[in-house]
């Protein structure tokens, strides 16, 4: 267990500095396969063509979850405007119901008295 809680400590050391140095000492003291990962993933990190693919990658990765709350954002907001129209419909139907003048319909519900002559004849 605590092998597995090295290497998963290993993904977050490149953001945390005090990670990275109780890794450090736990692989100098007790752990050489921990010591290769580390060494490989320093010696990997200076590569300039590494880097750039690794902010490329990352940058893609950003783009693609900004996209996605975008998608889901929009997504809302077009149900919620489907359920509004809905309920003023609703609502022009049962006016139509109580015989209320076409005008008064259009004016409170805010639909044309086209749409609302068309919902009358549905």
């Amino acid at each position: 267990m605590d092998q597995l809680v090295r290497w998963l400590l290993l993904l977050e050391a490149s953001e945390d500095e005090e990670i990275t140095q109780v890794l450090e000492e736990i692989a100098m003291q007790e752990d050489q396969v921990l010591k290769k990962a580390m060494d490989e993933w320093e010696r990997v990190s200076q590569d300039p063509e590494v880097l750039l693919a690794y902010e490329a990658r990352r940058k893609a990765l950003l783009n693609e979850k900004s996209a996605l709350k975008r998608a889901e954002k929009k997504g809302k907001q077009e149900g919620l405007e489907e359920g509004r129209e809905k309920t003023i419909k609703a609502m022009a139907i049962r006016m139509i119901q109580e015989r209320i003048d076409r005008n008064v319909i259009s004016k409170l519900t805010g639909l044309s008295i086209d749409e609302v002559e068309k919902l009358r004849h549905q």
